[in-house]
């Protein structure tokens, strides 16, 4: 062999070579394939706070989802990314009061946020999300004008978690459930109105008399329990929930149990459920509410059964995530994924 034709087999094994190294290291650094039946539901709390003194949202989502036909997997602020998940093909991000710790959502798939009992997002997770889904109407206005894809989403009660079941052992006259790490409305007011209101929540035994406090924890399984057996639920809405147009997910909780409920004034509530929730503004509206009904269980139990209607047919989990995966298939084709 010659030493021109050694040089041109060298040159041609370098080559080679060289071809397979750069895309040895391009097969590495390119991002997975994404599964469009797997969805990750990426959660911004704790896991420890899921199910303290109200309903795991989250895992009635999951099954809703399911339901449609995904292979669903959940993980919380503890571990948001586990390389288990990231294959994803649907990333459905809820979130808190509080950003998330990090983001990192893969290009390659859809990436959705829910906005539960909050009404914005900072400018750099509204750019960093396909689209947003949120309780608030205010805010869903204001992100439909700005021209990001959008959808308004009102809380969701399950019917499998919370369902009439009272029992005589848990009749009491009005009953508050809710921690007190944001002003309650509701409590100060029937505090001021002298009212016998017995209180299952944390954070409550410096503030306030330590008769009025009951316990501090019921597990979401006795919820529903707890709402139906009250004479009246004591709910609060803040003020802040009033003029974005939110309604808690307790109001959806309570109704779907068949308790009777009154609560501050909200105009969402009100085009929702009309009559079916009296509502007040001030503690004097509140004690007349509380005598008009505290003895009157035929006008409790038809204002509940009305509620309990609405609730449970428009409200449920699998309404919500119809509406919910409506938006991810819009996005799925925009993307051409």
């Amino acid at each position: 062999m010659t030493d021109k034709t050694m040089k041109i087999i060298l040159s041609v094994l370098t080559i080679i070579l060289l071809v397979l190294i750069v895309g040895l290291f391009a097969f590495k650094g390119a991002p997975a394939k994404t599964d469009l039946n797997k969805l990750a539901l990426r959660i911004g709390e704790l896991r420890q706070y899921r199910s303290m003194n109200r309903a795991d949202v989250n895992a009635a989502m999951e099954r809703a989802f399911q339901r449609v036909g995904y292979s669903v997997f959940s993980t919380t602020e503890d571990n948001l990314y586990p390389s288990t998940m990231a294959d994803a093909g649907v990333n459905i991000y809820v979130r808190g009061y509080n950003p998330f710790n990090e983001l990192k959502p893969n290009k390659r798939a859809v990436n959705v946020v829910y906005l539960r009992d909050f009404d914005s997002l900072y400018p750099e997770e509204l750019d960093a999300f396909d689209g947003i889904a949120t309780s608030s109407r205010e805010f869903y206005n204001y992100v439909l004008n700005a021209g990001y894809a959008t959808v308004y989403l009102p809380e969701l009660t399950d019917p499998s978690i919370f369902y009439p079941a009272p029992r005589e052992d848990l009749v009491r006259d009005l009953l508050y459930v809710g921690d007190n790490d944001r002003h309650s409305q509701a409590v100060a007011l029937a505090l001021e109105a002298k009212l016998p209101v017995e209180i299952y929540g944390r954070f409550w035994t410096t503030n306030i008399d330590e008769n009025y406090i009951k316990g501090e924890y019921i597990h979401e399984n006795d919820l529903g329990a707890y709402f139906s057996s009250a004479k009246i639920n004591l709910v609060n809405v803040s003020n802040h929930e009033a003029e974005i147009g939110i309604i808690p997910s307790r109001v959806y909780d309570i109704a779907a149990s068949k308790g009777f409920m009154i609560a501050p004034y909200n105009k969402e509530i009100e085009a929702v459920f009309g009559d079916a929730i009296p509502m007040f503004k001030n503690a004097d509206e509140l004690k007349a509410l509380y005598e008009q009904y505290i003895n009157n269980p035929e006008a409790r139990a038809e204002k509940a059964e009305k509620a309990y209607r609405i609730a449970v047919s428009e409200y449920n989990a699998d309404a919500f995530v119809q509406r919910l995966n409506g938006l991810v298939e819009f996005l799925i084709n925009e993307k051409k994924l």
